[in-house]
């Protein structure tokens, strides 16, 4: 017989937990899918990629291409202080015989480089090229706008054509707002302009020439203040010869509040005095090597000239070398082509890309044997050094092939 304190009440009997479940494979775990994050967290992820990620985050869906050439992206960029500056470059050819040829718009990608954990660079930044820019994000300026200016996220187009190729005088001004991707007009010029010359300075804009002025008292030359949205005529070119032909100034820029004019070749190159509202003829060293293929960049002059890259000194009054680009000439180009103003020169294009150089210039394939020409860009860093600039090529390449018979349209540096 068991006695009783040896005996458990059924009642008081431990119970034992259940056995947990059995794990789920991972591809069976609930997840949440990127794409069904709201768009205000996903513009805000995207605001914080480079671009040149975007072509390949475009393919993903069509709801990311969207919102990757949405207004709402550039407006997020710009409060997050991410935006860039991104070229444009129009060229005009045909891909089939027998067809004319038409304005292609591309826009430039460079390939990111990919770094190692230890801040190794795993391969030099390639493939670098020009991609065609969708006919929806953006459409751009005309190509065969007469002047074109850019000042921050808009791009100011003066006289005709604007909506259409057809090559005509016109006293109309437009503007492209980047932001909302919208056209807008603005009032009118004094005079009608084909093929103008324009700069911007301190919410100024100021545009000459494209017209045929015989009287001084024509606004050969005008000023648009961008704050109170209105025309000032200025003072004109003293040259007659000047005034009289719509295509003698090639290209106009501003240094340290002087505008730079540069005229075609039989005529003297001027200077224009901002403050003091006088014109005077350039100095005879400044024209030396002042060619139609120049830029400013942080009110220096750049130019290229007899197969050199030189910048101007204000203070000595000379052309000098920009020192480091001096591999570049053994990619130089041989071709020429007839400009807008009729002359004959070699295709080398410089641009200031947000404080840095960059040249674009065309090369035959394989030289007097070929058909077609490689577009090539190269991208420089700038650094004054002692009384001199040296140029750091962060790279070169060809970036586009085109026919033999394409013509170089427009480049714009757009903030984007």
């Amino acid at each position: 017989m068991i006695p009783k304190e040896e005996v458990e009440p059924p009642q008081k009997k431990a119970k034992l937990p259940p056995p947990p479940p059995p794990p789920q494979p991972l591809n069976h775990q609930p997840c949440l899918s990127f794409s069904s994050l709201p768009n205000d967290i996903t513009l805000n992820f995207f605001a914080r990629i480079p671009k040149s990620y975007y072509p390949k985050i475009s393919l993903v869906s069509k709801t990311f291409r969207s919102l990757l050439y949405s207004s709402e992206l550039y407006a997020a960029r710009s409060q997050m202080g991410t935006t860039v500056t991104c070229l444009y470059i129009c060229l005009e050819y045909s891909t089939e015989h027998f067809t004319d040829p038409s304005p292609r718009w591309f826009s430039l990608y460079v390939k990111p480089k990919r770094n190692l954990t230890d801040g190794r660079t795993r391969e030099k930044s390639s493939g670098n090229l020009l991609v065609p820019v969708p006919k929806h994000c953006p459409p751009p300026p005309p190509p065969h706008a007469s002047s074109t200016i850019l000042t921050g996220s808009q791009i100011y187009v003066f006289g005709g054509p604007l909506d259409d190729n057809v090559r005509r005088y016109s006293s109309a001004v437009r503007v492209y707002e980047c932001r909302n991707k919208t056209w807008r007009n603005l009032p009118n010029m004094n005079m009608e302009r084909f093929y103008a010359s324009a700069c911007v300075h301190d919410d100024k804009i100021y545009v000459m020439g494209g017209c045929i002025a015989r009287s001084e008292h024509q606004s050969w030359f005008e000023m648009f203040d961008i704050k109170t949205q209105t025309w000032k005529t200025l003072p004109p070119n003293p040259d007659l010869h000047v005034r009289l032909g719509c295509k003698k100034v090639r290209k106009i820029g501003m240094v340290h509040e002087k505008i730079y004019v540069k005229t075609e070749s039989e005529l003297r190159d001027w200077v224009y005095d901002v403050k003091e509202k006088k014109w005077s003829v350039a100095d005879v060293g400044l024209s030396v090597h002042w060619s139609s293929s120049w830029c400013v960049i942080d009110n220096v002059m750049f130019s290229y000239s007899r197969f050199r890259y030189v910048w101007y000194d204000l203070k000595s009054g000379t052309w000098k070398d920009v020192r480091g680009l001096e591999v570049l000439k053994k990619y130089r180009s041989f071709s020429s082509h007839v400009n807008p103003n009729g002359r004959v020169g070699s295709v080398v294009e410089l641009v200031n890309y947000g404080g840095k150089l960059v040249i674009i210039w065309d090369r035959f394939e394989r030289r007097g044997r070929s058909q077609n020409k490689n577009i090539w860009c190269a991208v420089v860093a700038l650094e004054r050094v002692h009384e001199g600039f040296w140029g750091k090529i962060e790279w070169f390449d060809v970036v586009h092939t085109v026919p033999k018979s394409y013509e170089f349209l427009r480049c714009l540096p757009v903030l984007v």
